[in-house]
């Protein structure tokens, strides 16, 4: 039931723009998502129900709100194939569904192919089966409005790129930086501006990590961040300009797109009590407040005969901090050289746990109110590379006790 909850919340603005589209082509409303035969913002379960309806029954709408917020590109995506007949309407919107989460199993198939590869397969085991049974996975892997492999492709190809660049011995500057720029965008297109700092950080996590594994150095990383910074910035305003011109077009007024778009920012990061109705804005939505929030859910509830465990992500973190001490202790206590691979496991690890703390910081507004889908960052990638360091450290001690066994 909750994951059906789930998906209809956010599915709805694309299912409605696939009404909009069929009714009055694709560049109706510039392509924006939205919302059918409402006059405002809502989350009425009959208008829900009613944009699924007019979708499957083939109707269309007499009214429809724009959603100015998202570029919309994942409605123009699946109203293409919408387009063709092929199957009937709530087939296609099975297939939409089921495209997405094997875009999505793809995505973590290849981050636990990397991690048996890279850390060894324990690693990847426990990526596989936090992957499988976590609810912040499971839900928005299938969700045609977030698009959820689009978060990871950045990092992956920024990751492959730059280990590729080490096997030629050549660091492709044009190359790697241009396919970031595109990736980033892809992202902004097709899942929109939400989760975009998580996204942004989890970029650059490669090159702290090979930056340590292959000994950069702290200039030629700072300069290589610099430099990514540069490009995330320029594609993020790209993405801006795109949504402030279909804004534009779908009004046909100039001070309407940036009004809208700095209104939304400054609803999400500056104090406005006004969004929290009767609680204390000052007390419950500080940044500390917030955060502790999310620490507080839990990353995995796993439902046996008569009990449920629940583990929290604060717990997670604690074990995180554990293998990272076991693994500089055990070095330390047999005069070990430390293994480059392994500190530059740890570094990025902790490095990334600023991708879901942004979101957090900077959009604590947004953060306080959405509870039920912001903790989907915390696997971008911090949770991931927390358990990928877990099985590394235990596949070392085991490795280390096979040795002195023998």
């Amino acid at each position: 039931m909750r994951y059906e909850d789930w998906q209809t919340r956010y599915d709805r603005l694309v299912v409605a723009r696939l009404v909009k589209t069929r009714q009055d082509g694709f560049l109706s409303a510039s392509g924006l998502l939205g919302l059918g035969d409402v006059k405002e913002w809502s989350y009425l379960h009959r208008t829900n129900k009613h944009q699924f309806n007019a979708y499957l029954n083939g109707d269309n709408f007499k009214t429809y709100f724009v959603y100015k917020s998202n570029p919309g590109f994942q409605g123009v995506l699946y109203g293409i194939f919408d387009q063709l007949p092929f199957a009937a309407q709530s087939t296609k919107l099975k297939l939409f569904r089921g495209f997405t989460a094997l875009g999505s199993a793809l995505v973590f198939g290849i981050l636990v192919s990397v991690s048996i590869q890279e850390f060894g397969w324990l690693s990847g085991i426990l990526i596989l089966l936090f992957a499988a049974f976590s609810a912040w996975t499971i839900l928005p892997a299938g969700t045609i409005f977030y698009n959820y492999w689009s978060f990871y492709l950045p990092p992956l190809l920024t990751a492959y790129l730059l280990a590729e660049a080490y096997r030629k011995n050549n660091f492709e500057s044009k190359k790697i930086y241009s396919i970031i720029f595109i990736t980033v965008l892809m992202k902004i297109l097709l899942s929109g501006f939400d989760f975009l700092t998580t996204v942004l950080v989890m970029t650059t996590v490669p090159f702290v990590f090979f930056s340590i594994y292959h000994k950069w150095g702290w200039k030629l990383l700072v300069e290589r961040l610099i430099k990514t910074g540069l490009v995330l910035l320029a594609a993020t305003l790209t993405g801006l300009l795109i949504l402030s011109l279909q804004i534009f077009t779908s009004t046909g007024d100039v001070e309407s797109a940036g009004s809208h778009i700095f209104g939304r920012l400054a609803i999400y990061t500056i104090d406005n009590p006004a969004i929290f109705e009767e609680v204390d804005a000052s007390a419950q939505a500080s940044t500390l407040a917030v955060t502790a929030k999310y620490f507080m859910i839990p990353a995995l509830t796993i439902h046996l005969q008569k009990t449920t465990i629940q583990i929290l992500y604060w717990q997670l973190v604690l074990v995180f901090l554990l293998f990272s001490f076991v693994f500089f202790l055990r070095h330390q206590l047999t005069d070990q050289v430390f293994s480059n691979k392994g500190v530059a496991l740890v570094a990025a690890t902790w490095y990334s746990l600023f991708a879901p703390l942004s979101w957090f910081i900077i959009f604590k507004k947004h953060s306080f109110i959405h509870t039920h889908v912001n903790p989907i960052v915390w696997q971008m990638p911090f949770t991931l590379l927390g358990l990928a360091l877990c099985g590394f450290v235990m596949m070392e001690l085991f490795k280390r006790k096979v040795a002195l066994d023998n």
